[in-house]
């Protein structure tokens, strides 16, 4: 019973943070989407390949999700729909249990600003930052 009340709650808490700001539900979820698209290769072949399309399309969904995070990080309303989103669509890679440390790591992250498809597979910086978003996955 115990356990039914917190899942009830849990999920109510979900349905309350995801339906108080739709944009950051939508934010999370292509962030967790590009996170999850991004470890697969990154658990495949040990590194970020900007060059491959797939990769690089991911990486330009982390880095706008990334600088509207930026944007609202002292908006818990947004901060909370925005990791129920993350956790909905990363493929189990983000739960709730790490979710916290994930997005802290985001909003620490260098490299992730002003990213344009012009620059991005030259940025090393950007590489770098994927690859330590990755990491802290790696370690959960």
């Amino acid at each position: 019973m115990c356990v039914a009340t917190m899942a009830m709650t849990s999920c109510s808490m979900m349905q309350s943070a995801a339906s108080s700001d739709p944009m950051a539900m939508a934010s999370g979820q292509a962030c967790g989407a590009a996170v999850q698209n991004l470890y697969s290769s990154y658990h495949n072949t040990g590194k970020v390949d900007l060059t491959y399309g797939n990769n690089l399309t991911s990486a330009l969904a982390l880095a706008t999700a990334y600088t509207q995070l930026q944007q609202n990080k002292g908006n818990k309303a947004f901060r909370r729909a925005f990791t129920s989103g993350l956790i909905a669509s990363s493929a189990g890679l983000i739960t709730s249990a790490n979710a916290n440390n994930f997005v802290n790591t985001l909003l620490g992250a260098t490299g992730l600003s002003n990213v344009n498809t012009s620059s991005l597979a030259q940025t090393a910086a950007t590489a770098a930052a994927i690859v330590t978003l990755m990491q802290a996955l790696k370690q959960n």
